[in-house]
């Protein structure tokens, strides 16, 4: 991924004629989950069309919350059905809302004012569903980072301007946009005047050409937050495994069982000696031992 000189060449010279063209642009000033709501509407359309999107919707809801907790089709239903993408963006945005509040228990995004440029960068970039437009949003508008807004409308945009090579994605033509303008008001100069100019082009037919354009990372966002759950669903499916390898021990009871009838068996055979024993010595009453029968004659020889 290289920015060959010729390209910034043609990228400072636009940047030149957007300042002389738009002046006194001012960054808006929402809060961090409304500036995602806000990215999430404006992204390959208008600030202006966003703008409007999310007044109809609050003036149909009391709040985010609300809007965090209600239907896709009652959004759609608000912002119409010919809004650009509406399905696609209004699904995503639910996702990132839902994830939100899975990691601070709020539809606010109050933990994450406390952690450094780089885990703020990397809080937003792992929401589900999001997209680098509404990442880069947040962390330059919200939270100071070194970020710039790009999407689809912008890359191709500044492809037909010479500023950048073909075939790059969103996260890249950031990276790159993040090599020329520093930190700071540099950046959002630089992404106030890009905006401005991609608000006043018309959408190219080739970026709404597919229903859902590139997201940043949902893959492994995913993969991320199921991750930390495994690792505390683990020891529970050890011990499943655990008493899983215990059920043979349990089998070893009809091997008791075997032993208590042998006790019986040893029982009855001592029984059956006595009583044999008793029959014997009851039909030999008058038996001594040496003698036998039939020596009863000896008698009568004696006459």
């Amino acid at each position: 991924m290289k920015h060959e000189p010729a390209q910034i060449k043609k990228l400072n010279a636009l940047i030149r004629r957007l300042k002389a063209k738009h002046k006194d642009l001012e960054a808006p000033a929402y809060e961090p989950t409304t500036q995602m709501v806000m990215a999430f509407l404006q992204a390959d359309t208008t600030r202006r069309k966003a703008e409007q999107a999310y007044d109809a919707l609050m003036e149909q809801m009391v709040d985010n919350n609300e809007l965090r907790v209600s239907h896709t089709l009652e959004i759609i239903e608000v912002i119409g059905e010919d809004y650009p993408r509406a399905h696609w963006r209004v699904e995503r945005l639910l996702e990132s809302f839902r994830d939100v509040y899975l990691r601070e228990h709020d539809h606010k995004m109050v933990k994450v004012a406390s952690l450094t440029k780089k885990e703020q960068r990397h809080y937003l970039d792992t929401l589900t569903g999001v997209i680098p437009y509404v990442s880069a949003s947040v962390m330059l508008l919200c939270f100071g980072g070194h970020a710039i807004p790009v999407d689809g409308k912008l890359v191709v945009l500044l492809e037909r301007e010479g500023a950048i090579g073909e075939g790059f994605t969103p996260a890249e033509v950031e990276t790159l946009l993040l090599r020329q303008f520093k930190a700071g008001d540099p950046s959002v100069e630089a992404h106030l005047l890009l905006q401005a100019w991609s608000d006043g082009c018309k959408t190219p037919a080739s970026v709404l050409e597919y229903a859902e354009p590139q997201l940043f990372g949902v893959d492994t966002s995913r993969e991320d937050q199921k991750r930390e759950p495994a690792k505390k669903k683990s020891p529970k499916k050890s011990k499943a495994v655990k008493k899983a390898d215990d059920a043979p021990e349990v089998t070893k009871k009809p091997a008791a069982t075997t032993k208590t009838t042998k006790k019986p068996t040893v029982k009855t055979t001592k029984k059956t000696t006595k009583k044999t024993t008793k029959k014997t010595t009851k039909k030999t009453p008058g038996k001594t031992p040496g003698k036998t029968p039939g020596k009863t004659p000896a008698r009568t020889k004696k006459k």
